[in-house]
């Protein structure tokens, strides 16, 4: 199943990204040497991979304009056009 990505899936991507890096990050207090530095590059990425999913793809699916960034709740409504971000059905 080919599925695009939306702003709703690009929010879950990047969220997973950024708490597999602290998982990566914090692993390099248990490791020494080159697993070590391997965690910490691979964390740095990871970081890295959820920023560039948030950028390229948290967007309204209306007016195409990106969303703000954070970690705040997911938006119900898109700041610029005023359209329905969530559904009726989807908040419940």
């Amino acid at each position: 199943m080919n599925q695009k990505m939306n702003y709703k899936k690009a929010g879950e991507v990047s969220n997973w990204l950024f708490v597999s890096s602290v998982a990566a990050i914090g692993g390099t207090f248990f490791f020494s040497g080159w697993i070590q530095l391997a965690l910490l590059i691979i964390g740095v990425g990871l970081i890295a991979g959820g920023i560039a999913v948030r950028q390229i793809y948290w967007r309204c699916p209306h007016c195409k304009k990106k969303l703000k960034l954070g970690f705040r709740q997911e938006p119900k409504i898109c700041p610029y056009c005023r359209g329905q971000l969530i559904s009726k059905d989807e908040e419940e």
